[in-house]
C-alpha cells in the first residue's frame, strides 16, 4: 500500500470517528462553559471573601454570590451526570458497532467462500459440458462408422447365409446318399440271406401269406368300421424312411399340433388349431377322412388313445380335456378345472383315469367313471408334456416343464415329486421306449437326451449342426423297436438318429414341409413309416 492510499484510509477513519463523536460534542462544550463559569465564580468568590474580610459592609452581596455559586454547583453536577450517561451510551453504541462489524465480517467471509465454491463448480460444469460435447461428437462419429460397418456386414451376412444354405443342402444330400448306399448294401445282404433261407420248401400256414403291400401298409378293407378295428400291428423291425410319399393339408387353418397313428396301422389322427380331431384312413398314397370329433372351443394340443383303442382324448387351449368314443364319435367326457390352456393330456391308470398338464402350472388327475378331479399337483412351472410309465420301472407318471426340469411322480409317496432332474434348457416333449427302460427328452438347447429310468443317468445325447428345436412344444419320438429317434426341426427338416450309436442316419426334407417348422411326429406301429405335422396345416407321410 503506497502513501496516498494510507493517508486516505487514515483520513477516512478520522472522519468516521468525528461522525461518531459529533453527537456528544454539545455536551462537551457545555461542560467546558460550565467549568469556565465555575472557575470564574470561584475566583470572584475568593475575591469577595478577601474583600469581606476587609469590609463587613458587603454581606448582602456575599450572600447573593453564594447562592449563585450553589446554583452553579447544581448545574455542574447535572452536566456531569449527563456526561456520564452520554459516555455509557457511547460505550454501548461502540460495543454494538463492533458486534455488527464482526457479524458482517463473518458473513462477508462466508459469502466469499460460497462465491469461490460456486465459481469452482461453474468452471467444473463448463469443463464437464465441454467434455460431454466432445464425447458426443466422438460417439456420433463412431456411430456413423459402425452404421456403415453394420450395413456392409449385414450384406456379407446375407451372402454367407445363402452360401451356408447351399452348403447345408449339399451336406444333407451327401449324408442321405451315403446312408442310401449303406441301406442298399444292407438290403442286398438281407435279400441274399432271405433267398438262402427261403430255398427249403416249408409247409406254411395260410395266414402266413398275408403280406403287407410294397408301400408298407396292409390294404384297408372297404367295409372297415370307423373305429379302424382294435387289432394291433406287429412290428417286424424299424426302417428309416427314404422319401415323402404323400402330403396334404389336414386343417383349414393354423398348426398341426399333434399326429397319432392307430395301433393297427390302418389310420391316424390329427389335432390342430381348427378345433377338431380328425381320423384319416390310408390307402397306399391316398388319405380319406373317416371321422371328425368336434366340441372344442379352441385349438387342440395333444392326442392319446386308451389301451383298448375305444376312446381318444384331446387337450385343448380352452382349458379343457375331452374324451370321445371311436365307434360313435360321441363326446363322452369333458374335464374342466384348469385356469389356462391345457398343453398335454394322457390316459392313466389303465384307462380309468386321465392326467393333464396346463399353463396354469398344475397337473390334474381325473377319474373317468366319476368325472371328478381326484388330485391336483403343483410343480410351479408350465407343463410341456406328460408320459405314463405304468408298465415300466420307477415312477408311473413323468412330466417336463419350462423351468428346465423333469419331475417323476409317485402318488404313493405324496404330492411332491419323487425325483427331480434338471436339464440345460426348457424341456419340450417326452417319449418312453417300448421296453420302458429309457426316456427320450427334447429340449430348447437343440439337443435330445436319453435317460435311464433305473439310474436316472444320461445315456446318450443327440444333436446335429443344422437341427433347431421347432417350438416350446415340439415333439421327439422313439421308433417302435427302439432303433431310432426322430425329431422335427424349425426349418422343416426331420432328423433321424440311431438310438444306440447317436449317429445321424437321415435328414428328411425333399418334397416335405417346404421350410415350415415340424411340430409333431408319429412312427407307424410297423416301424417302416413316419408321419409328421407342421406349422402350416401340412401333414407328410415318409416311407
Amino acid at each position: 500500500m503506497d502513501f496516498v492510499q494510507c493517508r486516505a484510509q487514515i483520513l477516512q477513519s478520522l472522519h468516521q470517528r468525528d461522525k461518531q463523536n459529533a453527537q456528544f460534542e454539545r455536551f462537551i462544550r457545555q461542560y467546558e462553559q460550565l467549568a469556565d463559569q465555575l472557575l470564574h465564580s470561584v475566583a470572584k468568590n475568593n475575591r469577595f471573601v478577601s474583600v469581606h474580610r476587609g469590609s463587613d459592609g458587603n454581606s448582602d452581596e456575599l450572600a447573593s454570590v453564594r447562592i449563585e455559586l450553589a446554583d452553579l454547583y447544581k448545574t455542574k453536577a447535572l452536566n456531569d451526570q449527563q456526561l456520564i450517561n452520554a459516555n455509557n451510551r457511547l460505550g454501548e453504541v461502540e460495543h454494538q458497532l463492533r458486534s455488527v462489524q464482526l457479524e458482517l465480517a463473518f458473513e462477508l467471509k462466508f459469502l466469499k467462500t460460497d462465491l469461490e465454491r460456486a465459481n469452482a463448480e461453474k468452471r467444473q460444469i463448463s469443463e464437464d459440458r465441454q467434455c460431454l460435447l466432445d464425447e458426443h461428437i466422438a460417439l456420433q462419429t463412431a456411430y456413423h462408422s459402425m452404421e456403415e460397418k453394420y450395413v456392409k456386414t449385414d450384406q456379407e451376412r446375407a451372402e454367407l447365409i445363402v452360401r451356408l444354405k447351399e452348403l447345408k443342402e449339399k451336406e444333407i444330400s451327401l449324408v442321405n446318399e451315403m446312408n442310401e448306399r449303406e441301406m442298399q448294401i444292407q438290403h442286398q445282404k438281407l435279400q441274399s440271406q432271405l433267398a438262402e433261407a427261403s430255398r427249403p420248401n416249408l409247409a406254411l400256414d395260410a395266414k402266413a401269406y398275408e403280406m403287407v403291400t410294397m408301400d408298407g401298409f396292409s390294404d384297408v378293407p372297404s367295409n372297415s368300421s370307423i373305429g379302424c378295428g382294435r387289432e394291433r400291428f406287429l412290428s417286424c423291425g424299424d426302417v428309416i424312411p427314404e422319401r415323402c410319399s404323400a402330403k396334404f393339408e389336414c386343417n383349414e387353418m393354423g398348426e398341426v399340433n399333434d399326429v397319432l397313428f392307430h395301433p393297427n396301422g390302418h389310420c391316424f389322427f390329427t389335432a390342430g388349431m381348427d378345433k377338431k380331431v380328425k381320423m384319416w384312413a390310408m390307402d397306399h398314397d391316398s388319405f380319406c377322412k373317416k371321422a371328425e370329433f368336434a366340441g372344442a372351443n379352441q385349438g387342440t394340443t395333444r392326442l392319446d388313445l386308451d389301451m383298448d383303442c375305444r376312446h381318444i382324448l384331446a387337450s385343448s387351449n380352452d382349458s379343457t380335456v375331452r374324451v370321445w368314443s371311436l365307434e360313435g364319435q360321441r363326446l363322452r367326457f369333458t374335464f374342466t378345472g384348469h385356469s389356462e390352456k391345457v398343453t398335454t393330456a394322457r390316459f392313466f391308470n389303465s384307462g380309468r383315469s386321465v392326467v393333464s398338464g396346463s399353463n396354469d402350472r398344475t397337473i390334474k388327475v381325473w377319474d373317468i367313471v366319476k368325472s371328478i378331479c381326484q388330485k391336483t399337483l403343483f410343480p410351479a412351472s408350465t407343463v410341456a408334456d406328460l408320459v405314463s410309465n405304468e408298465r415300466g420301472i420307477g415312477c408311473p407318471l413323468i412330466s417336463c416343464h419350462f423351468d428346465k426340469s423333469i419331475r417323476f411322480w409317485d402318488f404313493r409317496s405324496g404330492d411332491q415329486p419323487a425325483k427331480f432332474l434338471k436339464l440345460g434348457a426348457r424341456v419340450t416333449s417326452l417319449d418312453i421306449t417300448s421296453d420302458c427302460r429309457s426316456l427320450l427328452c427334447s429340449a430348447r438347447d437343440e439337443t435330445l437326451t436319453l435317460i435311464d429310468l433305473r439310474t436316472f443317468a444320461t445315456l446318450h445325447i443327440y444333436s446335429a449342426e443344422q437341427y433347431r428345436t421347432s417350438s416350446d412344444f415340439g415333439r421327439a419320438v422313439v421308433s417302435p423297436s427302439d432303433s431310432f429317434v426322430a425329431s422335427g426341426s424349425a426349418d422343416g427338416h426331420i432328423f433321424v438318429w440311431n438310438l444306440l450309436t447317436t449317429r445321424l442316419e437321415k435328414v428328411l426334407h425333399k418334397g416335405g414341409h417346404d421350410g415350415a417348422a415340424v411340430l409333431s411326429l408319429s412312427w407307424h406301429p410297423g416301424g417302416h413309416s413316419l408321419l409328421s405335422g407342421d406349422k402350416r396345416r401340412g401333414v407328410c407321410l415318409w416311407r
